[in-house]
């Protein structure tokens, strides 16, 4: 037998940003324990408002399974006296299981005989074990602020003003809160103000509906995103695109009804971003454009009702909206009376990081590091970047920025526009809008070249200030966003494809932190940096589907950057494609054994304890072996140049397995550790030699093959 099961906690209204995250929590938290507690259960679906957060779970059993449990007790020689009768310990150990002692069998252990019981343990009600799980789960769920309510030491997102709590037709006695479960729930705030009793979980959402609350909130959002497209329609325009705000109005109400609202055209003078995020930020208005991307005079809102006493609605929501219009305009005006270049030594009144000078000095820091990246990734942008990075904080003095977070996520954006008013040229002002991105994970890449190289700057010097100054990310703490910065960075050289060396920038960014103050410890610092550094490509890799032991091998890799040697992760667009050719060949039924001859040559050279001669003397290599091994690797040195310079890594691979044999064949007939010092330190060069040239793409040594532990 099953039956449904249905679980509501009614709250005060709850902030939009919360009721997913407890929705997930409550779901995960239902599967989990159904399973604990060995009951049988279908489908778990959540559902969420503003006011409620409920789980149906289809098909519940009525009872748990039984189950034997084999219980292991003492000693055999403890458990029964000289006289072979139960002891004290025996007996206890039998009342502990509930079992008789006449149930206990001896068994022979590697420790010795013991005595054993297996144990019937007999399933209980669902009805008897359920009201406990779901006051756990529900008392347990976190929140981002937890408020406390009433004389009781309750903590929940909002108060919580009642529960619903029904297996099959009957209530479950479960209690939280303070409060006792029932049958009875809440429609609509206002459109169906009181009680409502529910039958079962199968009528639960029909019910609701009936009382005017759109439960599930699946439904509700295409509700609410149909409702705002034919509403943008009627207006001879479309919504601007914005799922996350979708969301939030989704889950601002229990009963969609999307209007119509309009503005004063001369409004549209402002910057679309302006407009798009006034109505946003506060009015969670959505924008509305043509068909060639224009903004229409207008917006599409939601309300948490019906259509009653809608006009006065709409003339409320215009009132607020003219406001905050205003407020923008005044910015916006008050913002142009001064040009960029006019504020540039303004910011020296401005402190940027604690113990690391103004924004001033990071406007200089930025011009020299933009001017570094130039010549390394686009010289033709150098003097664009130069100028850009002299202009790009000059925007966070004005009043837009500055008067407060409402139009704060509008930085870089607001100094495109205050350059491109003030004549800039336009490269110039495209890469101040630009250089905040990528903001995050999904946000775009800078599309100029200035744009990135300035985002770029901006990023790795956010990340250099940030370890000299001490503010250095540990386990999840980030209060700086150190990682978000060198995430963002990362993700323009990989996706952009920029050779970069992230080891000769870690230097050229902190030059001036060091000249400045001499006394901070470099070495130190450096290492931590380049350990940081590191693990970002590590963590990019890892999100792009490498596997742990592919991206070690081209991370430990030794490549050539800029002519000197340098780790394989310094160059991170290069380390994922390596990554990505090895990923590919390991298909390849010689490549487990040549990893396994590439183990073996590693080990031999990390075992020797003497100094390698500098280069390999042909005429110590007696050994037709030797002779053997010293052409095959000139061949594939000679075969694999070009495809090196080429960076033709999926071409360089099948080259190296040619090698296989003639290693085997080395191995087969060539002692390496002979007594003679010359003749077995110029073999061990020419294992070094064979290592290097496998070592320019990846550390075979980190990958694991079947066989071995990962």
């Amino acid at each position: 037998m099953s039956r449904d099961l249905l679980f509501e906690i009614g709250v005060e209204e709850l902030p939009s940003t919360y009721i997913e995250p407890a929705l997930e929590q409550l779901g995960r938290g239902v599967r989990a324990g159904l399973a604990d507690l060995r009951l049988g259960f279908g489908e778990v679906v959540t559902h969420g408002t503003p006011r409620r957060l409920a789980v149906i779970v289809s098909g519940v059993e009525d009872r748990q399974g039984d189950f034997e449990e084999e219980a292991m007790g003492p000693a055999a020689k403890v458990a029964f006296d000289a006289e072979g009768k139960p002891s004290k310990a025996l007996v206890g150990f039998c009342a502990g299981k509930g079992v008789d002692v006449s149930a206990v069998r001896r068994v022979e252990t590697p420790k010795g005989q013991y005595v054993a019981v297996t144990v019937k343990h007999v399933g209980r009600a669902a009805a008897e074990v359920l009201p406990a799980l779901l006051a756990g789960i529900a008392t347990k769920l976190q929140f981002p602020k937890a408020m406390r309510w009433d004389d009781g030491d309750y903590r929940f997102g909002r108060p919580v003003r009642w529960l619903l709590a029904l297996l099959g037709g009957d209530v479950l006695p479960v209690q939280a809160f303070g409060l006792a479960a029932g049958r009875t729930t809440f429609g609509h705030r206002f459109l169906h103000p009181g009680t409502l009793e529910i039958a079962s979980p199968a009528g639960y959402l029909a019910a609701l509906e009936a009382a005017h609350v759109i439960a599930d909130h699946r439904v509700r959002r295409a509700a609410v995103l149909e409702q705002i497209t034919k509403v943008a329609a009627g207006m001879g325009g479309r919504v601007v695109a914005d799922d996350e705000l979708v969301d939030i109005n989704t889950f601002l109400v229990e009963w969609p009804t999307a209007f119509a609202g309009a503005f004063e055209p001369h409004y549209l003078d402002l910057p679309r971003e302006v407009i798009v995020t006034a109505l946003r930020e506060h009015q969670r208005f959505h924008a509305a454009e043509q068909a060639d991307g224009t903004l229409l005079p207008g917006f599409v809102a939601v309300r948490n009702g019906d259509a009653r006493g809608l006009e006065i609605v709409r003339r409320g929501n215009e009132g607020v909206l003219v406001a905050r219009l205003e407020d923008a305009k005044f910015y916006w005006d008050t913002d142009r009376r001064h040009t960029p270049a006019e504020q540039v030594e303004k910011l020296s009144g401005v402190v940027w990081m604690e113990g690391l000078g103004s924004l001033r000095e990071k406007a200089a820091r930025l011009e020299s590091l933009g001017g570094w990246l130039a010549e390394r990734l686009a010289p033709g942008a150098k003097a664009s970047v130069a100028r850009a990075a002299l202009l790009c904080k000059t925007d966070l003095l004005g009043e837009m920025i500055g008067s407060g977070k409402e139009y704060a996520s509008l930085e870089g954006i607001m100094g495109g526009y205050y350059a491109g008013r003030a004549g800039e040229p336009r490269d110039v002002c495209a890469a101040i809008a630009e250089h905040y991105r990528p903001r995050g994970a999904g946000d775009a890449l800078p599309a100029s070249d200035a744009g990135s190289l300035l985002s770029l700057a901006d990023k790795l010097d956010h990340v250099a200030g940030a370890f000299v100054a001490g503010k250095i990310p540990s386990g999840s703490e980030d209060p700086y966003g150190v990682r978000r910065a060198a995430n963002g960075a990362v993700r323009i050289v990989l996706e952009q494809r920029r050779a970069l060396d992230l080891r000769a920038v870690a230097m050229e960014m902190t030059r001036a932190f060091f000249a400045a103050n001499p006394e901070l410890a470099q070495a130190e610092i450096m290492r931590k940096l380049g350990e940081f550094w590191r693990g970002r490509v590590d963590t990019a890799l890892d999100e792009r589907g490498v596997a742990y032991d592919t991206r070690e091998a081209a991370l430990e890799a030794r490549i050539e950057l800029d002519g000197a040697a340098r780790p394989g992760w310094c160059d991170a667009a290069d380390a994922l494609a390596r990554a990505q050719a090895l990923g590919a060949f390991r298909g390849d039924p010689r490549f487990a054994p040549l990893v396994v001859l590439y183990k073996r040559v590693a080990n031999i050279l990390k075992a020797a304890p003497e100094p390698l001669p500098a280069v390999l003397d042909r005429a110590k290599l007696g050994e037709p072996a030797e002779q053997a091994l010293v052409s095959a690797l000139e061949k594939a040195r000679a075969a694999t140049a070009p495809l090196w310079e080429r960076k033709a890594y999926a071409e360089i691979l099948p080259a190296l397995l040619e090698l296989e044999a003639v290693i085997h064949g080395f191995f087969d007939h060539v002692m390496v550790n002979v007594d003679d010092a010359p003749v077995r330190l110029n073999r061990l060069r020419l294992l070094a030699d064979v290592r290097g040239l496998f070592l320019r793409g990846w550390d075979l040594s980190k990958v694991v093959v079947e066989g071995e532990k990962a």
